[in-house]
């Protein structure tokens, strides 16, 4: 019936054939032959084609390897972020009040409680949060991070709680897991609670304290299990004696209470963290690493930094991209750090801000950065966007700063 056919060979042995070739009308193809059986006893055999040609197997091959070297890639990928970016190591700098923090960390990571990071706008908050998560038990599950001040409080519902199929016109088919039960068994990062509104504020207790959520549309609630870490740059105890956070929230949120150190009160880290930030630098873009000469550190460590590590690093990665390579020597820095409006740590007073033996050093310090805003936004015409970004904060901090001073946001 076919031409070269091996069907009787397999009848005889009892043994498959899988990828053989075959010549049929001139083509070659690519079959298999299995013997059937009925109970132990060989009736027959059955040939199928599986490929049309060892060109089209050639092909399946191909797709196949370009396959097998993208999991490769992501799995190297995925291995270097839980190795490098997510772990204790990510804290940079050796100074003692670093040390402490990551002492603590390692302390209240496996307790599965939930923990308050407190600390200025771009001091590292977020780190703090991810090594938490790393070194929890958890930290197989997923870390599921929301922004509270950037949550509109019309999707407030739809992304914590998710909703059903049909639950409103535009949802999904399928419907969608709020964030509530994607963090199910893992993390919940909520990243500036300080700015949540006290409606959504409300809504995130019920879920904490029932441990369950209650999607759009669903009559069903649903067990949620996640360790909530929260962060705030803003002073929540006054928030409380001003009615703008629930008492009963902030208890639910602070069993633990880290505070992570403003980097002018540890400034002997700068070697450390410019060093790093300009190795991941030279990584990304494929550049020789710079370093950074004794006067530019002793520069470096002569600043106030009211943009914290964050500044630190968009400073450093300036001054890298104007570099020839090699050693980052001071002129390429003096301007921006000068220009930018950054405070040095004064010996005397600073122009606009009054002296006063019965003011604090925080107080004395939101003085030095309102004039130190100020100075920016007359510099840059008002547009708010550069001056956040030269100053390394987040413009959610600037808009509270400017409504602070008086300034119109309009």
């Amino acid at each position: 019936m076919i031409e070269n056919t091996r069907l009787h060979q397999v009848v005889q042995s009892g043994k498959a054939e899988v990828g053989h070739i075959q010549r049929m009308n001139g083509s070659n193809r690519v079959v298999s032959r299995t013997p059937i059986y009925r109970g132990k006893k060989i009736v027959g055999a059955i040939g199928r084609i599986m490929f049309k040609g060892p060109e089209q197997l050639e092909k399946l091959n191909q797709e196949i390897n370009s396959l097998e070297s993208e999991v490769k890639f992501y799995r190297r990928e995925a291995e270097a972020m839980r190795r490098n970016e997510y772990g204790l190591e990510s804290i940079i700098g050796s100074s003692r009040s670093i040390s402490d923090l990551k002492n603590d960390i390692v302390r209240i990571a496996p307790l599965d409680v939930p923990v308050l990071v407190c600390g200025e706008s771009g001091s590292g908050k977020e780190l703090v949060a991810q090594a938490l998560h790393r070194i929890s038990s958890r930290r197989n599950n997923n870390m599921i991070m929301i922004n509270a001040a950037a949550l509109p409080s019309t999707l407030v519902e739809s992304e914590l709680f998710g909703y059903s199929a049909g639950a409103f016109t535009g949802a999904h088919q399928k419907g969608h897991p709020g964030k509530f039960e994607q963090a199910n068994g893992g993390s919940l990062f909520l990243d500036e609670i300080g700015d949540m509104p006290l409606d959504v504020q409300a809504k995130l207790l019920r879920v904490l304290q029932d441990g369950s959520v209650e999607k759009l549309g669903s009559t069903r609630s649903i067990k949620v299990d996640f360790r909530l870490i929260s962060a705030t740059n803003r002073n929540l105890e006054e928030m409380i004696r001003e009615n703008d956070f629930r008492l009963d929230l902030y208890y639910r949120i602070s069993p633990v209470v880290l505070h992570v150190p403003p980097l002018r009160d540890r400034l002997e880290d700068i070697p450390a963290l410019a060093d790093e930030f300009l190795r991941n630098f030279a990584e990304r873009h494929d550049r020789p690493v710079c370093s950074l000469s004794a006067e530019v550190i002793s520069l470096l460590q002569s600043h106030n930094w009211p943009g914290n590590v964050r500044q630190l690093k968009h400073e450093v990665e300036r001054a890298a991209i104007f570099s020839n390579g090699g050693v980052i020597e001071a002129h390429l820095l003096q301007r921006s750090l000068h220009g930018g409006g950054l405070a040095a740590i004064p010996d005397r007073p600073i122009a606009g801000v009054a002296a006063s033996n019965d003011l604090q050093l925080k107080d004395h310090m939101q003085k030095v950065e309102d004039v130190v805003i100020e100075n920016a936004m007359q510099r840059l015409n008002g547009n708010k966007k550069r001056v956040a970004e030269e100053l390394g904060i987040s413009r959610s901090y600037l808009y509270k700063k400017l409504a602070g001073i008086g300034v119109d946001l309009n």
